[in-house]
């Protein structure tokens, strides 16, 4: 019995005894409790998909009691992803008026392109455009031709998004 990963949050369990016979499978959370129960009738040895990613981040047992009654365990550990984006960004006025500096630091190449949006204090879109840098970058942006006083930079990739205001 093992457990396989290509991906984070869908495993694979592989059974390759030929024994035939039925195979309990029990999938158990950190609790102990069972959370997901199947009889599989084993051949020549199986391969049965799992999909984790609605299960909260933790342990996870599979009990495994193949056809003499033997029952073998393999625990795995699911790990979430942070909800925190993985870039820095700030923004800066850089003349007591409508100019301000946005610096953007990209962390991971994997979440290109950033997308950057600039709203007005009406929430209506003013600037838009994306950038493929992959370390980062900074930009003046000259609103001073915007009939607004408080603008919101929207900073986005695939591993978040992030609301910088500016006044």
């Amino acid at each position: 019995v093992a457990i396989m990963s290509n991906e984070p949050e869908h495993l694979k369990l592989v059974y390759l005894d030929e024994e035939q016979g039925q195979v309990k499978v029990s999938l158990k959370n950190a609790s102990g409790e069972i959370i997901h129960k199947t009889t599989i009738n084993n051949k020549a040895g199986f391969s049965q998909p799992y999909d984790m990613e609605l299960l909260p981040a933790g342990d996870y047992t599979f009990d495994v009691t193949i056809p003499d009654g033997t029952t073998l365990s393999e625990t795995v550990t699911i790990v979430k992803p942070s909800n925190e984006p993985n870039f820095a960004a700030n923004v800066l006025n850089v003349n007591d008026g409508k100019k301000f500096r946005l610096a953007v630091v990209n962390r991971d190449e994997r979440a290109l392109p950033t997308s950057i949006k600039v709203y007005d204090q009406n929430g209506n879109t003013i600037h838009e455009e994306k950038v493929n840098d992959l370390y980062g970058f900074r930009k003046i942006y000259d609103l001073s031709s915007v009939e607004a006083n408080q603008f919101t930079f929207e900073i986005k990739n695939a591993s978040g998004t992030r609301y910088l205001n500016a006044y």
